[in-house]
């Protein structure tokens, strides 16, 4: 398949979600919906019920949608991020929220899956099929989440998406050349074979490790850029809070430049 056509299967899902919203994003059951949560929270209120002095900016999730889409500048892209939040916290109210969530999170999806060249390398067999993939995680991903207050929501989705595709495409990586796969607490007993670049970080990390790098600080690394996972999947995994998390990345990738 040439390069054009592959793009074009990408539009055209994406566009088949769109032709969808534009029904589903006006009718009475969204209106309802939207307006339910908007009552939870004054800011979102403001938008989808208007003030005494003011209407409705966007009276229902279709036009919600196409005013986040068109935020610029600081303060509306920190709104939308606001808007994210709060329907991700309220999201286990009604599952059109979820849906809602994934129409709004859409362009930040066509982004990881340019970062991840639509995996290319990986199982599926064209772009396409990575991209129903991504929204398939996507929706498992807003489905665990529901509920869940995270002040960095639009960051946190997107990183776990990503790394969740991303650990699914070096799976299949190492499969293919037979990577031995460790845990965190293992790093000094790991060898591979036929490094790949994730194979020869993780030697240079065990390398610095015995040259006196700190364990945790290797262990955030390699949990990251070796096993993909994001640093708000780490601090739900260990239970350590995310600053210091951050902390000891940013150390060891300081090691790693000396």
């Amino acid at each position: 398949m040439t390069s054009a056509a592959t793009a074009t299967h990408h539009v055209a899902l994406i566009d088949q979600l769109a032709a969808e919203w534009e029904s589903l994003g006006r009718s009475r059951t969204a209106v309802h919906a939207l307006e339910s949560v908007a009552r939870r929270d004054p800011r979102l209120s403001a938008l989808v019920l208007g003030t005494p002095t003011t209407p409705p900016t966007c009276p229902t999730p279709f036009h919600l949608v196409e005013y986040m889409r068109r935020a610029k500048g600081r303060s509306q892209r920190e709104e939308a991020a606001l808007v994210v939040r709060v329907l991700l916290r309220e999201a286990e109210a009604d599952p059109f929220i979820c849906r809602l969530l994934v129409q709004l999170l859409i362009p930040g999806l066509v982004t990881v899956a340019g970062k991840l060249r639509w995996g290319k390398g990986g199982d599926w067999k064209d772009g396409t099929e990575f991209f129903g993939d991504l929204l398939s995680t996507t929706w498992h991903v807003l489905q665990e989440w529901s509920g869940q207050d995270r002040p960095y929501a639009v960051l946190d989705l997107l990183s776990a998406i990503r790394c969740r595709l991303r650990r699914q495409l070096f799976r299949t990586k190492d499969q293919s050349a037979h990577v031995t796969t460790i845990r965190n607490d293992d790093l000094d007993q790991w060898i591979s074979r036929d490094e790949s670049d994730l194979e020869q970080l993780a030697r240079i990390l065990i390398n610095l490790r015995q040259q006196g790098m700190r364990s945790d600080e290797a262990q955030v690394l390699y949990a990251q850029h070796v096993l993909g996972y994001s640093i708000a999947e780490l601090s739900a995994l260990t239970g350590r809070d995310r600053r210091v998390l951050y902390a000891r990345r940013d150390r060891g990738r300081r090691r790693l430049r000396a």
